[in-house]
């Protein structure tokens, strides 16, 4: 082969490893912009992140529903929350599955709640003047979800990731599991 046509041959490979490379990193960048991809079940609850936040489930009573068939004004009766065993003097292990009644590398806590929500724009409002307190790490520690979904029962979940508002979740009558992830409008960088 001539000097010339392996120079040539070096440069585009070269070439074409950067353009291919450049597209990959782009395709990351652009896709880390985008809220997380949620799936939830009756078993389970996973994610194309992490939850290094844990996972909070809301059962919710609704008042309204707005135009976009969502929740508009509900009352919280009841939470749990999945709070995740982060080892000590270490970074956090990515968890990006949690599964309700295995146990794992976290644990849950519930309690009862009396608060009232609006949702406006892309976030929501207690409307009761009751100041919401954080379940208290006082609570019996549960190491499977104290819960079970009900069909034709909202659910609010939060994830604990900036550019989630929080996902509402039914299962309706025929058993379908319905979604709607309402994303904060928050940028990640």
């Amino acid at each position: 082969m001539k000097p010339w046509k392996k120079i040539l041959l070096i440069i585009s490979a070269v070439v074409l490893i950067l353009v291919l490379g450049s597209g990959v990193l782009l395709y990351q960048f652009f896709t880390s912009l985008q809220p997380p991809k949620i799936e939830i079940t009756e078993n389970y609850i996973s994610t194309n992140r992490d939850f290094i936040n844990g996972v909070t489930i809301e059962k919710i009573t609704v008042d309204s529903i707005g135009g976009n068939g969502l929740p508009a004004k509900y009352k919280v009766n009841y939470v749990t929350s999945c709070i995740i065993d982060h080892p000590k003097g270490r970074p956090p292990e990515p968890l990006d599955k949690i599964v309700f009644h295995k146990k794992g590398n976290y644990w849950w806590i519930e309690n009862t709640a009396d608060f009232q929500y609006v949702h406006k724009g892309l976030g929501r409002e207690i409307v009761d003047g009751k100041n919401r307190l954080p379940l208290s790490a006082g609570l019996k520690r549960l190491s499977t979800c104290p819960m079970e979904f009900e069909r034709e029962q909202w659910y609010f979940i939060t994830i604990g990731d900036p550019q989630v508002t929080g996902i509402f979740f039914i299962i309706d009558k025929n058993g379908n599991n319905n979604q709607y992830l309402m994303p904060s409008g928050v940028s990640p960088i």
